[in-house]
């Protein structure tokens, strides 16, 4: 990383990127840098003003569906919903700028932040701005690593990122979120160094997750890393998980899945993201609606960003 004097090469990573379209690694191997060294130029070529971005979109803010938003509210007890209708945008993408919306109007107010991975939150992350000016004291993770779903495109850990954009050290989890043993989650959960930031991660007064469903993106990785044998897969299979929220298999009645798989869990649990003061989950795409259901009946979420597919294949599985 550049001193923060060494204005030449902060310009000179900016122009490759910016204005010759060069990728990150193709300026690593030009100037002898790492990938994730580049990328932090480019952040900090943002945060000193060598670089502007303006955006210029036609179709302005999300526009969102009070109708679907009271309907889904009172069925699952929310405290509050916001439901993005269709854009020439993705569905992703439109979710996500309306979740990173919630995300920057709660920093001011909170003091500790805590947050999953996965694509859904990993897009949230990139739409915030950097905080101004009050940087959020902690930012911790609620579930251990799970290779590419605990990091952005840039190869930047999803906690380091949220960090960065909120002004914050960031505390990490140094262990994976699923093991294949049951015997190992209960040892590292001894380690004070894993013990202390699971504790202080149940202790956030915001949360920001993504809630996954049964054999849909990413969600059937969390049980092949698991490593079940055929009996403890019939076992779970028995319980019917439809959904996830950190890495906790739900059913469809927004029950916690329990052995085999909750042991090889290494995140906070059900009831203490419940006890978490604010938790904001994301979604889109209405392949996820089984999931999303289980997890909503579950009491974990207190706000929801849908989009309006997925939000009306909700209500009517309700």
């Amino acid at each position: 990383m550049p001193a923060a004097r060494d204005v030449s090469l902060i310009v000179t990573v900016a122009r490759l990127y910016y204005e010759q379209g060069m990728s990150q690694s193709a300026i690593g191997t030009e100037l002898n840098l790492s990938r994730s060294n580049v990328s932090r130029i480019l952040t900090q070529a943002r945060d000193r003003g060598v670089v502007e971005i303006i955006i210029h979109d036609p179709e302005g803010p999300p526009v969102r569906l009070p109708e679907l938003e009271e309907r889904l509210a009172e069925m699952f007890s929310l405290r509050e919903v916001h439901v993005v209708g269709a854009t020439r945008a993705s569905s992703g993408e439109t979710t996500a700028r309306e979740g990173a919306t919630v995300i920057a109007r709660r920093l001011p107010g909170v003091r500790s932040i805590g947050v999953s991975w996965g694509r859904a939150v990993q897009s949230v992350i990139a739409q915030l701005e950097p905080s101004e000016p009050r940087p959020i004291p902690q930012v911790l993770p609620l579930v251990g690593g799970l290779s590419a779903l605990d990091q952005l495109e840039s190869g930047e850990s999803v906690v380091r990122a949220l960090a960065s954009k909120v002004g914050a050290r960031p505390q990490m989890l140094y262990a994976p979120a699923i093991l294949e043993s049951a015997e190992t989650v209960r040892t590292l959960r001894t380690e004070s160094t894993i013990a202390t930031v699971l504790e202080a991660a149940a202790a956030v007064e915001l949360a920001l997750v993504g809630i996954g469903s049964a054999g849909v993106a990413s969600a059937p990785h969390i049980v092949q890393r698991m490593g079940l044998s055929e009996v403890e897969r019939e076992q779970l299979d028995a319980q019917q998980p439809v959904g996830d929220i950190c890495a906790r298999l739900i059913d469809q009645e927004g029950r916690p899945v329990g052995p085999p798989a909750s042991e090889r869990v290494l995140a906070v649990t059900l009831d203490e993201l419940r006890a978490i003061p604010e938790v904001v989950g994301v979604a889109s795409g209405v392949e996820k609606a089984p999931g999303v259901c289980g997890v909503l009946r579950s009491g974990a979420l207190d706000t929801v960003v849908l989009d309006e597919h997925l939000a009306r294949e909700v209500l009517a599985r309700a």
